[in-house]
């Protein structure tokens, strides 16, 4: 069946990590369609959850990225608060 979530990452500031991140997360089996969404600080993520589930895309992003991500209880919500904007690379 398929699934949309809505994801924050720990920091998104630098120029390069949206397309790294939205890479990362098609290549995975299962993902249908990936988002980035700068402004919001946030990354939309459709898929099959037969195929794959939000723990595993949030491993995947965390071993590759060490990013660590926090899910929104409702597909499109915005996180409030501060996030960082340290470019880790």
């Amino acid at each position: 069946m398929t699934q949309a979530v809505t994801l924050h990452p720990s920091r998104i500031g630098c120029p390069s990590l949206p397309g790294t991140m939205k890479g990362i997360v098609q290549s995975m089996g299962g993902v249908e369609e990936a988002h980035v969404r700068y402004d919001d600080r946030s990354l939309d993520v459709t898929f099959d959850d037969t195929k794959t589930s939000v723990t595993a895309i949030i491993k995947k992003i965390g071993e590759e990225m060490g990013l660590a991500m926090e899910v929104a209880r409702e597909h499109g919500a915005r996180k409030e608060g501060n996030v960082s904007e340290t470019c880790p690379m």
